[in-house]
């Protein structure tokens, strides 16, 4: 609280002390959301509550749109396609970054265009430990028309099964055919008890019928997607999200929530040919193996037992439920919230939530504006994007403050879920890993005067030189930054030079083998395209004729086929400027482009290794700048890797910028000590520790090492005596 105080009094704010919690809130909030604050808003909180076994969702359906009016203009509603790269992505405004540091384990997608691609969304929730709930469009249920299922008398397999037969093709299934890691449900139609038909739940004893045979249909189309596209490995799960109405004119519970709905969808999955369909395939036992229910309630916590599970558990007892949007408004969040996952701590079969929602609607009207988690800054953009035939602003996240909390809303979610919440000081700032790799670029970040910032930055360098920081050197980094300070006080020639010469830091690895010039995952599909046609046009030793079918599946692949090629073919030796791209290409290690679904089978000479597995410790978040990097410019041009010239040294492990994936460091025994705390963030400064190997005396861990460090320096010193002498 003392601290909580000086931070305000710096700011011009006033401290609100609640229990065990201090934070700042503006003098005045204005409308719903919190303007943001210099300091962290969100702070560290007390362990108090442990769900992690449980679902801790996000609901994220982000439109860019400040009005009803602008709503007509939307050409497509799919935000995990790779158009939508600048809302969600590490470079852009991080959204699903600051789920991860709130502490969500999943998020919950709506739109779904099965002709677009969403490999990269799912790779990049994957590396942050998100598992991902995508649901099926409502375009081949009653929006397309006449070839709708609804005219159709309610049976979806072939509409369903065409659609879900392009997404398994289209980032949801790997090359060998198994389903992406990060997909964890799949949801057959949201709400279909108000939707097909829309009085399902009021009006004939027809309705709840017409309503099964539509969904029993469709699942069984999505079965034969996948037995046509030869899917293996582990599958997941389906659902059917059904509102919180009473099914009247269902023929059983008629005075119970949803659970009238789910009767007679199990009935239907078990009697199929009793609601007039003929299965394909044996849906009664996909159904008994690979279904969870799951519905919506904005009701509070404490109606669910006596109003559903109570019920639930004895009619259903070996099919689990999950609600897949949940947020009572108006009410203290923290304490709902823990009530409700308290409630699933309780009840083996309820397996948790998504709390609803992420973003304002401000597309929606009247009370249907009153969920989101964070407001749109309408004056404020940080960052542009090409949305298919559109161009939107991408704007700055406000977290909305909650009144009953005494904090904002991300605050309570935060901190029922586990997470170590977000910096709201940093949401407007450009995006680090969105800056031009130009010395413009690294003074903006500079600029910032925020050493965690700066180490983002600096990240990004050496990834874009074939390395990565080793997995316990986030204190190294820290220091490193702390060290270049303000603007003016450090040039990129000069970060350049340091991890790309001869001898990078020992806190450093570099892939001088198996690095390659990549496709840049946080570039939007159309700039990645143009550079593939200068580079098309001007290759001399390949032809782009040549690319084979696997690697045309995706804008991406198609580039790490040709920038490879074009990167070798002239000799590059200077990865910021010989693979740039216009800011579309990064000379990424093998550590790194191995995330990236099938990069290393279209990449010149790439090499493979295991799926990797997600990255869960929590990292800063940060927002994103408005333009991609454009070609860099000559204050970066010292820089030079002496590729093929030395061995890879150490293994390479991923930075604690993402957060380590490892709890022990695979790589030299001289790495700083202090920096192996597996919860490392390069913004908590307090206990950082600079070690200057090179510069100073080791620290006294150092000194007291054991005589298994000092013989494997002795194998390193055979291996590599110029370097160990000059470590010496």
């Amino acid at each position: 609280a003392p601290l909580a105080s000086q931070l305000c009094e710096m700011t011009g704010r006033k401290v609100v002390v609640a229990a065990t919690l201090s934070v700042c809130l503006p003098a005045v909030v204005s409308g719903s959301a919190a303007s943001a604050a210099a300091v962290p808003q969100i702070p560290n909180f007390p362990t108090e509550y442990n769900f992690q076994n449980l679902i801790l969702g996000v609901s994220y359906g982000p439109a860019p749109l400040m009005s009803v009016e602008e709503a007509g203009t939307l050409p497509e509603d799919d935000w995990f396609c790779d158009e939508a790269v600048r809302i969600w992505g590490s470079a852009g405004r991080q959204d699903l970054r600051v789920m991860r540091d709130m502490g969500a384990n999943l998020v919950r997608l709506y739109g779904n265009n099965p002709t677009r691609d969403h490999t990269n969304f799912l790779d990049e929730a994957w590396k942050l430990g998100l598992s991902v709930a995508p649901g099926m469009s409502d375009w081949p249920y009653y929006q397309m028309g006449a070839g709708s299922c609804k005219n159709s008398n309610y049976n979806c397999f072939t509409q369903v099964k065409d659609s879900y037969s392009m997404n398994l093709q289209k980032g949801f299934l790997r090359p060998d055919g198994s389903y992406h890691p990060s997909l964890k449900y799949m949801n057959i139609l949201n709400e279909p008890d108000l939707k097909m038909p829309p009085t399902t739940t009021t009006g004939t004893a027809e309705g709840p019928k017409e309503m099964a045979r539509a969904l029993i249909s469709a699942f069984d189309a999505m079965l034969q997607a996948e037995k046509e596209n030869k899917v293996t490995g582990n599958l997941v799960n389906f659902t059917a999200t059904f509102s919180y109405a009473v099914c009247l004119v269902c023929t059983h519970f008629t005075d119970k929530p949803a659970l009238g709905q789910m009767w007679t969808l199990d009935d239907a999955m078990r009697h199929p040919e009793e609601y007039g369909y003929s299965p394909v395939n044996d849906i009664t036992a996909a159904y008994l193996s690979r279904f969870t229910h799951s519905f919506n309630t904005q009701n509070p916590a404490t109606d669910l037992q006596h109003q559903f599970l109570d019920d639930y558990t004895v009619y259903f007892p070996s099919t689990p439920v999950y609600i897949g949007e949940y947020h009572r408004v108006g009410v203290n969040q923290t304490e709902d919230l823990s009530i409700i996952l308290g409630v699933a701590e309780k009840n083996p079969l309820f397996k948790g939530i998504s709390f609803f929602e992420f973003q304002v609607a401000y597309w929606k009207a009247g009370p249907e504006r009153d969920f989101g988690m964070f407001g749109l800054d309408k004056d404020k953009a940080i960052a542009s994007m090409d949305y298919f035939r559109e161009h939107y602003d991408v704007r700055c996240l406000q977290p909305v403050y909650s009144a009953p909390d005494g904090y904002s809303m991300p605050a309570a979610v935060a901190k029922v879920y586990g997470g170590k919440g977000i910096n709201t000081g940093d949401l407007c700032d450009p995006n680090p890993e969105g800056a031009p790799l130009t010395e413009e670029g690294f003074q903006t970040i500079l600029a910032l005067n925020k050493p965690w910032q700066t180490a983002r930055y600096i990240e990004k360098v050496i990834h874009h030189l074939g390395a990565v920081v080793n997995s316990n050197a986030g204190d190294n980094l820290l220091a490193l930054a702390t060290e270049y300070g303000t603007a003016n006080s450090a040039t990129l020639a000069q970060v350049a030079e340091k991890f790309g010469g001869q001898y990078p830091p020992v806190w450093v690895s570099r892939d001088n083998d198996f690095a390659r010039c990549a496709a840049n995952r946080e570039a939007q599909p159309r700039d990645v395209a143009e550079s593939i046609g200068w580079a098309c046009n001007n290759a001399k030793t390949f032809s782009c004729d040549d690319i084979p079918p696997y690697c045309k599946e995706t804008t991406f692949r198609v580039a790490d086929w040709v920038f490879s090629r074009f990167y070798k073919e002239g000799g590059g030796s200077n990865p910021l400027t010989d693979c740039d791209f216009s800011g579309n290409a990064i000379f990424a290690s093998a550590k790194l482009y191995n995330r990236w679904t099938n990069a290393a089978e279209c990449l010149v000479d790439g090499v493979s290794t295991p799926t990797l597995p997600p990255i869960v410790t929590p990292a800063p978040s940060s927002p994103s700048t408005s333009a991609a990097p454009p070609s860099s410019s000559s204050s970066a041009s010292s820089a030079s890797t002496s590729s093929g010239s030395e061995s890879g040294g150490e293994e390479t492990t991923e930075s604690t910028t993402a957060a380590q994936e490892e709890t022990t460091s695979s790589g030299s025994s001289s790495s700083s000590a202090a920096g192996g705390d597996e919860h490392k963030d390069y913004s908590e400064t307090s206990t950082t520790k600079t070690e200057k190997l090179f510069l100073g005396s080791a620290p006294s861990s150092l000194h007291a090492t054991s005589s298994g460090l000092l013989l494997s320096l002795l194998v390193v010193a055979c291996a590599h005596s110029d370097f160990f002498l000059r470590f010496l």
